[in-house]
């Protein structure tokens, strides 16, 4: 990739235009004299939109080089960098509370943003839209069986009562966290395997189909080309085809600024809950929640303006899916690993949320069809659950 394409891209209006908070967030952060943590907080955040989507392209564009069925494996495996990254920090920091808030966050808000918006915006434009019942039936039983999988042992312990036991409810909820953990690791790992089969014994115009569908939906591919198409405008965008060293340049580099904007957020939450009077479940299920998750928002919201709301409903659904079979169990491991232990115990308001999330998504898409007025509804649902987390004394 010349110095001239990158230069004429970054020229154009583009959501890259936000890398302006990065050398922002890094001179609040580290001169006396600027440093500020609510300024820090709500810069760090705006550069990792922009962080996640420079990791999200290198993923597409290193893809694209090692060949379809690779491919789609590592945009499997990169897609969730953002909230693996910001979650291995806030776990590592003992802050197991603020990691759980950002976790439920990512799930309910790729279920009822990312799609309410998409439906939003199909619906208004196309009136009651339709899409294949069987795709949108399979999602939802997928993302069902993950959300009360991880909400199991939650339950278990507010319904069970350990007073007359010798053992306590946290030594049950520890175990239980660990092997549900390495449970929902081989489910996804089944998954991949399943695909790949799939890919291996189909027919190869049936091959790319079926690869596309199963990874680049809720993935960086599609997320990188949509965000462009909506931040470039078609006549002046420019084709750009990076080489695998720029790619994996990109990939690390961003790696290692999301670890840094990570740092600085999950040390600014006291200060902002203090400050703006956030509770650190609104901080971590909305607004963390919500960036991390803005490239599925988008494709989307973009997918369904082009009457494609299929795909709106398996992006905002495999997404959160993956997050609870890949990304959760993934950091509760890794949180026993570094010492600072967080389990599947979710409170009421987040188990709440959750199982009303699971619901409504059903029954939107229990009969193939929909219109603006579901996508309103879902927006709304969302707004009550961050009223709930605003206020959450926990």
């Amino acid at each position: 990739m010349q110095l001239q394409e990158v230069t004429q891209v970054l020229r154009q209006p583009s959501i890259n235009w936000l890398a302006i908070f990065l050398p922002i967030s890094l001179v609040i952060a580290y001169l006396p004299g600027f440093h500020n943590e609510i300024f820090l907080f709500f810069t760090s955040c705006l550069a990792m939109v922009v962080v996640a989507y420079w990791l999200g392209n290198a993923t597409e564009q290193l893809a694209d080089k090692v060949g379809s069925t690779w491919g789609g494996m590592m945009n499997a495996a990169f897609s969730n960098l953002p909230e693996l990254i910001f979650g291995l920090i806030a776990v590592a920091k003992g802050l197991g509370p603020l990691a759980k808030a950002a976790w439920t966050g990512a799930i309910i808000s790729n279920m009822l943003v990312a799609v309410g918006a998409a439906i939003m915006v199909g619906g208004y434009r196309f009136g009651t839209v339709t899409f294949p019942l069987d795709r949108a039936k399979d999602a939802a039983a997928g993302l069902m069986i993950a959300a009360v999988a991880i909400l199991m042992p939650s339950i278990y312990a507010h319904a069970v009562d350990f007073s007359s036991e010798s053992i306590t409810a946290a030594d049950v909820i520890k175990n239980v966290s660990v092997w549900l953990s390495v449970f929902l690791l081989m489910a996804y790992g089944g998954s991949i395997i399943y695909t790949l089969a799939r890919f291996r014994y189909s027919e190869p115009a049936l091959q790319a189909k079926n690869l596309a569908e199963a990874f680049v939906h809720s993935e960086s591919a599609l997320q990188a080309k949509n965000l462009t198409d909506v931040f470039v405008p078609e006549a002046e965008s420019v084709e750009m085809s990076w080489g695998v060293p720029f790619s994996i340049g990109v990939l690390a580099a961003s790696s290692v600024l999301m670890a840094f904007l990570s740092d600085f957020v999950s040390d600014c939450v006291d200060s902002v809950t203090a400050g703006l009077g956030w509770t650190e479940m609104f901080v971590g299920a909305i607004v963390i929640g919500i960036i991390g998750n803005v490239g599925a928002i988008m494709s989307a919201v973009l997918v369904a303006y082009k009457n494609k709301l299929d795909l709106s409903f398996e992006i905002g659904m495999n997404a959160a899916s993956q997050v609870a079979l890949l990304v959760i169990p993934t950091l509760i491991v890794a949180s026993f690993l570094v010492g600072h232990p967080v389990d599947f115990l979710f409170s009421p308001p987040q188990i709440a949320a959750l199982i009303g999330s699971v619901l409504i998504m059903t029954q939107v898409s229990q009969d193939g069809r929909c219109n603006w007025l579901n996508g309103l509804q879902m927006l709304i649902f969302f707004g009550v659950i961050s009223v709930l987390f605003f206020y959450d004394p926990t």
